[in-house]
């Protein structure tokens, strides 16, 4: 009886251990690759095909500005501005912001 509590302890530890580094082997998203995939004058949806949904959006003055997070816990920050029309005018590595917003002629 006890022998087999301690075989299925260790088997389960053995797991666990294998299971562990397994997450090695994961890595995050390249970011500068999948940011590349958006290009100017796409749409909001042809962004969100190439992306999936954003991780946060602002707006709906005169744009909209999506934010897209890379890395762990969502910490390197890609912005998407988009005009009235929800077409790309700019990209960048950053949050939104309403200065850079103004700086592209959308506020």
């Amino acid at each position: 009886m006890f022998q087999s509590k301690v075989c299925s302890v260790v088997g389960l530890v053995l797991v666990l251990i294998g299971l562990n580094g397994c997450s090695v082997f994961i890595k995050d998203p390249d970011p500068t690759e999948f940011m590349s995939r958006v290009k100017v004058g796409m749409t909001r949806a042809d962004v969100e095909d190439h992306l999936g949904p954003p991780d946060g959006s602002w707006g709906p003055w005169h744009s909209v500005c999506t934010e897209y997070g890379f890395g762990k816990h969502g910490v390197d920050r890609y912005a998407v501005y988009y005009n009235n029309q929800s077409r790309v005018v700019f990209t960048e590595h950053a949050g939104c912001s309403v200065s850079r917003a103004r700086q592209v002629g959308l506020r």
